[in-house]
């Protein structure tokens, strides 16, 4: 009697343990993509940008939320509660930071050029370049430096759009620069009510 009640014990036992290893190999693999990708050594250094295709490939999906997350200089764009991209994007530098919150795409310009960053002309030639602020010569035309994909945030001048700085470190003048090659994704994912969290 004992001998039985020992087998069946044991057979308990194995069964169990082997349920139990199963479900942590199955658990395992239902890591997704993305989060694989975020655990690579160089995640906050690497300029590669992750896409979902399969997410991406339904055109008019449109994102339902922005995430800026500026501890590793990364943003990525949700088409409902899945990463469809995440790409190395560069917020603003000490003294002019990209704030913090909760925000909303409240409009957006394909071609926008700058109201305060560009280049003064006379007679063909460039006589200054930087913040229109600090220039007080004489010019016959000023060209603003060129904001493609523009989408604004904020009242006072900060959005996100394309560039071809992109640094792994804060960088820019208060903006969230995107690479040119994903820019555009974002610009046609998004809607002027998209919600875009900095944090």
């Amino acid at each position: 009697m004992k001998k039985h009640l020992f087998i069946l014990l044991s057979a308990i036992t194995c069964a169990l343990l082997f349920s139990s290893c199963s479900n942590v190999s199955s658990l395992g693999s239902k890591q997704s993509a993305h989060q694989k990708f975020k655990t690579k050594e160089d995640y906050a250094k690497s300029y590669t940008i992750y896409k979902n295709e399969k997410l991406l490939a339904n055109k008019g999906a449109k994102a339902s939320k922005l995430v800026i997350d500026k501890p590793t200089q990364r943003a990525l764009l949700y088409i409902g509660n899945e990463v469809a991209v995440d790409t190395p994007c560069t917020t603003g530098k000490s003294g002019k930071r990209t704030p913090s919150g909760s925000f909303k795409v409240t409009s957006k310009i394909k071609d926008k050029r700058s109201n305060i960053f560009g280049r003064y002309y006379k007679n063909g030639k460039v006589v200054y370049g930087g913040d229109r602020r600090k220039y007080h010569g004489s010019y016959d035309k000023y060209v603003g430096s060129s904001l493609p994909y523009w989408m604004r945030l904020t009242d006072d001048g900060i959005g996100l759009h394309g560039s071809s700085s992109i640094k792994r470190y804060p960088g820019s003048n208060g903006c969230i620069r995107l690479p040119h090659s994903i820019a555009s994704t974002f610009y046609y994912r998004t809607n002027t009510s998209t919600p875009v969290i900095v944090r």
